[in-house]
């Protein structure tokens, strides 16, 4: 008897399971394929989006002119006019040493105004710090992408944007990097923006003005020294 049951019951799981499985199989597929049909791959739009996340960053006194969205407009302008002296309590103009300052004076301020000019480049990532290893990291990603698949970028209309945002990334990056007569890098800014202030605003950075009468937002950089002096050496700027 209970040889019986044991067996009867085999064949109705038997049962429900085949039930199950021609369930499983048939509804869902149809679903399935009605659902692909649905989704389109368009890889072109992807790539023209991608490059407006750019241009929602871009920061300096051209964004008008090179921006594609029309809500932008030029920001931290005041950062082409960063006091060329070391920076004391007030946190205004750099900290190199005033003997650096002063023994390149000609390369980092050519036009004797007593600023030095870092405006230009792209915030980070909707913050409104510059951060130089990102951005030359980006930079350098477009530039290799652009290189590798100029064809693509051509096909979809999108190579005039973007060499416009490699142009806007290269004139920030070697407006950065100052060089004397010979060529040789004497320093190089890599980070224009206090941290702890920039991230504290939560606005657009057109809206943004200095925090104090004489600040211009331009401290905690680093600069780069070639062989001006005994071996590469790290400076913050």
């Amino acid at each position: 008897m209970k040889q019986k049951k044991q067996v009867g019951k085999r064949l109705l799981a038997g049962l429900l399971g085949a039930v199950l499985l021609q369930t499983a199989v048939s509804v869902p597929s149809g679903l399935q394929a009605s659902a692909a049909d649905d989704v389109e791959y368009n890889y072109a739009k992807a790539l023209q989006y991608s490059i407006y996340f750019y241009d929602g960053n871009m920061c300096g006194t051209q964004v008008a002119e090179n921006n594609r969205y029309q809500w932008r407009g030029n920001c931290h302008t005041y950062d082409a006019q960063v006091p060329l002296q070391p920076m004391g309590t007030d946190e205004v103009g750099t900290n190199l040493s005033q003997s650096f300052i002063d023994q390149y004076r000609d390369i980092l301020d050519p036009d004797g105004d007593g600023y030095v000019d870092v405006s230009g480049g792209f915030h980070d990532a909707g913050d409104h710090v510059k951060f130089g290893m990102p951005e030359n990291y980006a930079a350098s990603t477009l530039g290799w992408g652009y290189y590798e698949f100029r064809d693509s970028y051509k096909k979809t209309g999108q190579d005039d944007h973007i060499e416009t945002i490699l142009r806007y990334f290269n004139d920030y990056l070697m407006k950065c990097t100052f060089r004397d007569e010979n060529g040789e890098v004497v320093a190089h800014c890599y980070q224009v923006g206090d941290g702890d202030i920039d991230h504290a605003y939560w606005n657009s950075p057109e809206g943004k003005t200095c925090l104090f009468p004489d600040r211009r937002q331009a401290a905690n950089r680093l600069c780069c020294f070639s062989s001006c002096f005994a071996g590469n050496q790290l400076f913050e700027f």
